[in-house]
Protein backbone atom coordinates (compact mmCIF):
# COMPACT_ATOMS: atom_id res chain seq x y z
CA UNK A 1 0.00 0.00 0.00
CA UNK A 2 1.58 3.46 -0.96
CA UNK A 3 1.95 6.33 1.08
CA UNK A 4 -1.05 7.85 -0.50
CA UNK A 5 -3.24 4.94 -0.25
CA UNK A 6 -2.75 4.84 3.73
CA UNK A 7 -3.26 8.39 3.81
CA UNK A 8 -6.86 7.79 1.63
CA UNK A 9 -7.40 4.67 4.01
CA UNK A 10 -6.93 6.90 6.98
CA UNK A 11 -8.96 9.75 6.11
CA UNK A 12 -11.43 6.98 5.40
CA UNK A 13 -10.91 5.62 8.55
CA UNK A 14 -11.11 8.36 10.51
CA UNK A 15 -14.50 9.81 7.95
CA UNK A 16 -16.67 7.10 9.60
CA UNK A 17 -19.32 8.07 11.38
CA UNK A 18 -18.54 5.55 14.59
CA UNK A 19 -14.52 6.95 14.87
CA UNK A 20 -15.40 9.45 17.90
CA UNK A 21 -17.24 6.33 19.82
CA UNK A 22 -14.23 4.03 18.89
CA UNK A 23 -12.94 1.94 22.00
CA UNK A 24 -9.79 3.09 21.74
CA UNK A 25 -10.38 6.79 22.77
CA UNK A 26 -13.60 7.05 24.67
CA UNK A 27 -12.86 9.19 27.67
CA UNK A 28 -14.64 10.07 30.63
CA UNK A 29 -16.65 13.50 30.88
CA UNK A 30 -13.80 15.11 32.13
CA UNK A 31 -11.72 14.01 29.04
CA UNK A 32 -9.68 11.37 30.95
CA UNK A 33 -9.07 8.26 28.83
CA UNK A 34 -11.01 4.98 29.57
CA UNK A 35 -8.32 2.63 28.04
CA UNK A 36 -4.72 3.78 29.08
CA UNK A 37 -3.29 4.36 25.25
CA UNK A 38 -0.62 2.35 25.59
CA UNK A 39 -2.30 -0.72 26.19
CA UNK A 40 -1.83 -1.45 22.28
CA UNK A 41 1.25 -0.90 22.14
CA UNK A 42 3.39 -2.69 25.33
CA UNK A 43 4.51 -6.06 24.38
CA UNK A 44 3.37 -9.13 26.17
CA UNK A 45 0.34 -11.49 25.74
CA UNK A 46 -1.14 -10.18 28.78
CA UNK A 47 -1.75 -6.73 27.50
CA UNK A 48 -2.23 -7.93 24.12
CA UNK A 49 -5.27 -9.68 25.02
CA UNK A 50 -6.64 -6.65 27.13
CA UNK A 51 -5.90 -4.77 24.16
CA UNK A 52 -7.93 -7.27 21.68
CA UNK A 53 -10.46 -7.06 24.39
CA UNK A 54 -11.29 -3.40 23.80
CA UNK A 55 -10.84 -3.86 20.12
CA UNK A 56 -14.08 -6.76 20.12
CA UNK A 57 -16.55 -4.52 21.37
CA UNK A 58 -15.49 -1.26 18.90
CA UNK A 59 -17.69 -0.23 16.53
CA UNK A 60 -14.35 0.14 13.80
CA UNK A 61 -13.04 -2.94 14.84
CA UNK A 62 -13.35 -4.38 11.18
CA UNK A 63 -12.10 -1.30 9.38
CA UNK A 64 -9.45 -0.83 11.82
CA UNK A 65 -8.08 -3.72 11.07
CA UNK A 66 -8.58 -3.30 7.15
CA UNK A 67 -6.60 -0.58 7.41
CA UNK A 68 -4.03 -2.10 9.13
CA UNK A 69 -3.74 -4.80 7.23
CA UNK A 70 -3.23 -2.38 4.49
CA UNK A 71 -0.27 -0.60 5.92
CA UNK A 72 3.47 -1.26 5.99
CA UNK A 73 4.44 1.86 8.45
CA UNK A 74 5.91 1.68 11.58
CA UNK A 75 2.77 2.56 12.75
CA UNK A 76 1.50 -0.54 11.52
CA UNK A 77 4.38 -2.79 12.45
CA UNK A 78 3.43 -3.14 16.02
CA UNK A 79 0.84 -3.05 18.86
CA UNK A 80 -2.62 -4.34 18.58
CA UNK A 81 -4.56 -2.99 15.70
CA UNK A 82 -8.36 -3.89 14.87
CA UNK A 83 -7.99 -7.19 17.42
CA UNK A 84 -4.75 -8.24 15.72
CA UNK A 85 -1.39 -8.38 16.92
CA UNK A 86 1.62 -7.25 14.94
CA UNK A 87 1.93 -11.88 14.19
CA UNK A 88 -1.27 -12.02 13.37
CA UNK A 89 -1.19 -9.10 11.17
CA UNK A 90 1.45 -10.64 9.86
CA UNK A 91 0.55 -14.09 9.37
CA UNK A 92 -2.44 -12.80 7.45
CA UNK A 93 -0.53 -10.60 5.06
CA UNK A 94 1.37 -13.67 4.45
CA UNK A 95 -1.11 -15.81 4.01
CA UNK A 96 -2.89 -13.40 1.91
CA UNK A 97 0.30 -13.29 -0.42
CA UNK A 98 0.70 -17.23 -0.81
CA UNK A 99 -3.05 -17.43 -1.73
CA UNK A 100 -3.01 -14.66 -4.63
CA UNK A 101 0.65 -16.26 -5.64
CA UNK A 102 -1.35 -19.26 -6.15
CA UNK A 103 -4.25 -18.00 -7.75
CA UNK A 104 -1.44 -15.97 -10.46
CA UNK A 105 0.41 -19.25 -10.89
CA UNK A 106 -3.17 -21.02 -12.26
CA UNK A 107 -4.14 -18.42 -14.03
CA UNK A 108 -6.64 -17.48 -12.39
CA UNK A 109 -6.64 -13.71 -10.85
CA UNK A 110 -10.48 -14.05 -10.42
CA UNK A 111 -13.51 -16.05 -9.88
CA UNK A 112 -16.10 -15.69 -12.56
CA UNK A 113 -19.02 -14.58 -11.07
CA UNK A 114 -22.23 -17.05 -11.58
CA UNK A 115 -24.64 -15.60 -14.07
CA UNK A 116 -28.32 -14.98 -12.16
CA UNK A 117 -26.50 -15.32 -8.75
CA UNK A 118 -29.32 -16.77 -6.09
CA UNK A 119 -28.07 -17.16 -2.19
CA UNK A 120 -28.01 -20.52 -1.22
CA UNK A 121 -30.56 -21.29 1.96
CA UNK A 122 -27.21 -21.52 3.78
CA UNK A 123 -26.01 -18.24 2.12
CA UNK A 124 -28.87 -16.39 2.80
CA UNK A 125 -28.66 -17.38 6.46
CA UNK A 126 -25.09 -15.86 6.56
CA UNK A 127 -26.02 -13.25 4.85
CA UNK A 128 -28.68 -11.91 7.47
CA UNK A 129 -26.49 -12.62 10.55
CA UNK A 130 -23.44 -10.43 8.56
CA UNK A 131 -25.99 -7.74 8.71
CA UNK A 132 -26.45 -7.78 12.40
CA UNK A 133 -22.57 -7.98 12.57
CA UNK A 134 -20.18 -7.88 9.81
CA UNK A 135 -17.85 -10.49 11.65
CA UNK A 136 -17.65 -13.90 10.34
CA UNK A 137 -16.52 -15.42 14.08
CA UNK A 138 -20.11 -13.31 15.50
CA UNK A 139 -21.95 -14.37 13.01
CA UNK A 140 -21.13 -18.20 13.20
CA UNK A 141 -21.92 -17.56 16.69
CA UNK A 142 -25.08 -16.28 16.07
CA UNK A 143 -26.06 -19.45 13.97
CA UNK A 144 -24.71 -21.64 16.44
CA UNK A 145 -22.18 -23.06 13.31
CA UNK A 146 -18.81 -23.95 13.41
CA UNK A 147 -16.49 -21.26 12.38
CA UNK A 148 -14.96 -23.36 9.23
CA UNK A 149 -18.55 -23.87 8.08
CA UNK A 150 -19.19 -20.40 8.24
CA UNK A 151 -16.28 -19.59 6.27
CA UNK A 152 -16.38 -21.84 3.80
CA UNK A 153 -20.15 -21.09 3.18
CA UNK A 154 -18.42 -17.52 2.78
CA UNK A 155 -15.53 -18.22 0.49
CA UNK A 156 -18.34 -19.75 -1.97
CA UNK A 157 -20.88 -16.90 -1.70
CA UNK A 158 -17.51 -14.58 -2.47
CA UNK A 159 -17.02 -16.98 -5.33
CA UNK A 160 -19.68 -17.04 -6.61
CA UNK A 161 -20.11 -13.04 -6.74
CA UNK A 162 -17.18 -13.36 -8.52
CA UNK A 163 -14.46 -12.54 -5.82
CA UNK A 164 -12.24 -13.96 -3.35
CA UNK A 165 -12.70 -13.64 0.39
CA UNK A 166 -10.20 -11.77 1.13
CA UNK A 167 -10.62 -9.58 -1.73
CA UNK A 168 -13.68 -7.35 0.06
CA UNK A 169 -14.17 -6.27 3.34
CA UNK A 170 -17.56 -7.66 4.46
CA UNK A 171 -19.60 -4.50 3.94
CA UNK A 172 -18.83 -4.68 0.27
CA UNK A 173 -19.57 -8.49 -0.19
CA UNK A 174 -23.36 -7.33 1.24
CA UNK A 175 -23.27 -4.73 -1.19
CA UNK A 176 -22.20 -6.60 -3.99
CA UNK A 177 -24.79 -9.47 -3.06
CA UNK A 178 -27.55 -6.59 -2.45
CA UNK A 179 -26.70 -5.29 -6.27
CA UNK A 180 -27.19 -8.76 -7.57
CA UNK A 181 -30.74 -9.64 -6.47
CA UNK A 182 -31.32 -6.11 -7.47
CA UNK A 183 -31.01 -7.27 -10.42
CA UNK A 184 -32.58 -10.35 -10.54
CA UNK A 185 -35.56 -8.47 -8.90
CA UNK A 186 -35.61 -10.27 -5.43
CA UNK A 187 -34.09 -8.56 -2.70
CA UNK A 188 -32.60 -11.00 -0.26
CA UNK A 189 -34.37 -11.11 3.51
CA UNK A 190 -31.39 -10.11 4.95
CA UNK A 191 -29.61 -7.77 2.78
CA UNK A 192 -31.75 -4.54 3.68
CA UNK A 193 -31.72 -2.03 0.76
Amino acid sequence: MSTEDRNVALSELEANAAWPQRSCALTDELGTPLVDPDLFHTPGAASEEAAKAVCADCPLLLACRAYALGGTGWWESDGVWGGMTADERRAARRSHRKRRARAAAQGDERPAPVENWKPSPAQEKLLQALVECPDLRAAAASMNRPFSNVSWVYSQLCEQLGYHQDDLPITAVLERARAARTVLGSEPVGVAA
